[in-house]
């Protein structure tokens, strides 16, 4: 997944400003991949959002001090994010590899379900605690 190009970034002003819109243009793209990846089936989707979370939790490791304690939650929520969707991919890589050993193809599917459940859940609760909507306000203020 290639990453949305940042617009408007002016290098003649403050670090702010900068980091506002690289972060909303990161923010975007994680809730833009969401509603697909919420799909149990949709393995590319998850490992998008995994990506899209890795993204913005790198960007904010490095400017969350310009916008408060909603900058660290999020960052923190799409760094769980990052590390479930990444044991998802996980066993969406080892899957094939299970060749006919049906107990490993067993285990990998069941694992898999039980984090997807996982995600779902940590998705909605970061949602519900408004965590996504603060750091969007946090960028404006």
């Amino acid at each position: 997944m290639k990453a949305r190009r940042v617009e408007g970034l002016d290098r003649d002003v403050p670090l702010r400003p900068n980091a506002a819109r690289i972060v909303a243009t990161r923010l975007a793209e994680l809730l833009a991949l969401s509603g697909a990846a919420l799909d149990p089936e949709a393995a590319r989707a998850q490992h998008d959002l995994r990506i899209a979370a890795k993204r913005l939790r790198y960007v904010l490791e490095i400017t969350e001090s310009c916008f408060g304690a909603e900058a660290e939650t999020a960052r923190k929520a799409a760094k769980q994010l990052q590390g479930v969707l990444g044991e998802i991919h996980d066993c969406d890589v080892m899957l094939p590899g299970a060749g006919e050993i049906e107990s490993l193809q067993t285990l990998l599917r069941t694992r898999r379900e039980l984090l997807f459940q996982r995600f779902r859940e940590l998705w909605l609760a970061e949602s519900d605690r408004g965590t996504w909507s603060a750091l969007e306000h946090a960028l404006q203020a």
